[in-house]
């Protein structure tokens, strides 16, 4: 009986230290599981993102006319309209627009065409008497049937819309349909539905010829090639359920999800204006505008002069998949994984740029303090319009 107790007590306290030892096993094992997760998740999300973002306004870098707001409608989509007057999208690269406070991600669209064989515009040669009109342009080249163009009308109040090619007819031959009934694509064989004809109601119709502000029709690329090749893009992110998602208006209508666990989102404007708002510091340099250099960074709340946009400035926080213990090991007792809130690089942003914060609140999340955080940032030149229309 003594021998059995004894070795009974043994085991016990055997198992005490087994226990124990998995105990703090399992520990670094979920600390380094959801740090790992962390670091590819947001590794994966700032990537995607810039690689659109880097391609923000291909086929349309012409800067003079950035801003322009423009209206379209998808038969595809409910409602058709995902561009009206009051909501349009616009003659950008980039567009942000801010969460509603400190605990809101802002969201990001990226706008650019993907045409393989023309890269600027071209100009109507005939006013529209009607907006259902054909247009007649200068040089129909590298226009087909299934491509989406933009056309826009310069002025005082420039006004845009998006269409969809549905016939480039031999006689006239410098005539681009844009009919809302079915069409046949190049090659024959295949017929498709318009989807962005006719445009929107309240849209006029596009003139201007023989003037400066004539209207201009840009090629954003096809609808129907095979595997998308020149689908056109207009990308918008946001964080929605802890879950970076993309929604692609000449696509699909459906949120797809890029990354999981990202928990925020911040993006700025990088301008080249000459103006100093104490976010960017120069060692011995001067504030310059459109010297190709970043003079400030804004926020999604300011409207930017378009031409002066050269560059993005983006972070996203990924958080670890699984909660952790406090570090006393009672469970009842507060979390202390993370203490204090996570940051982006950069200089303290000024008093003048009062929504500009390095601090990236997390707190939504009332168990934030569970987590452990990651901080992917950079800074993404917009290519297309520092270059701009040659």
């Amino acid at each position: 009986m003594i021998e059995l107790m004894v070795a009974a007590a043994i085991g016990l306290i055997g198992m005490v230290i087994i226990f124990q030892v998995f105990e703090v096993s399992e520990s670094i094992k979920r600390t380094t599981s959801s740090g790992g997760d962390a670091q590819q998740n947001g590794a994966i999300a700032l990537y995607v993102m810039e690689h659109d973002l880097r391609n923000g306004g291909m086929g349309f870098n012409e800067t003079t006319y950035a801003g322009c707001p423009i209206v379209g409608s998808d038969s595809s989509q409910s409602p058709a309209a995902f561009a009206t007057t009051a909501n349009p999208i616009l003659m950008a690269p980039v567009r942000i627009v801010s969460g509603s406070n400190a605990t809101t991600p802002d969201t990001l669209s990226a706008f650019y065409g993907s045409q393989q064989q023309t890269a600027d515009s071209t100009t109507i040669v005939a006013n529209q008497s009607a907006a259902t009109d054909e247009f007649a342009v200068v040089n129909p080249f590298g226009f087909r049937p299934g491509d989406l163009i933009m056309v826009i009308q310069p002025g005082t109040t420039c006004k845009g819309a998006i269409a969809e090619v549905s016939g480039v007819p031999a006689t006239p031959s410098n005539q681009i349909n844009h009919d809302s009934t079915s069409y046949a694509l190049l090659g024959g064989g295949t017929t498709v539905t318009s989807r962005f004809n006719p445009f929107p109601g309240g849209v006029a119709a596009f003139n201007g010829v023989g003037g400066a502000n004539v209207a201009r029709v840009y090629n954003l690329g096809n609808l129907y090639d095979p595997n998308g090749s020149s689908l056109p893009v207009y990308n918008t992110y946001a964080v929605a359920n802890n879950t970076l998602t993309v929604v692609s208006k000449f696509s699909s209508t459906a949120a797809v999800a890029i990354a999981d666990n990202i928990v925020q989102m911040r993006a700025v404007y990088g301008l080249d204006d000459g103006t100093d708002n104490g976010t960017v510091t120069y060692t011995g340099g001067t504030f310059a505008a459109n010297d190709g250099i970043i003079d400030r960074f804004v926020d999604g709340t300011t409207t930017p002069n378009w031409s002066q946009v050269i560059a993005v400035r983006v972070a996203v926080v990924a958080r670890s998949a699984q909660p952790e213990k406090p570090s006393s090991g009672v469970v009842s007792d507060p979390c202390d994984t993370t203490t204090s809130e996570p940051t982006w690089s950069g200089t303290a942003w000024a008093t003048s740029a009062p929504n500009l914060n390095t601090h990236l609140d997390v707190s939504s999340d009332a168990n934030w303090k569970c987590y452990r955080y990651r901080v992917f940032e950079t800074t993404i030149p917009l290519r297309n319009w520092i270059w701009k229309s040659s």
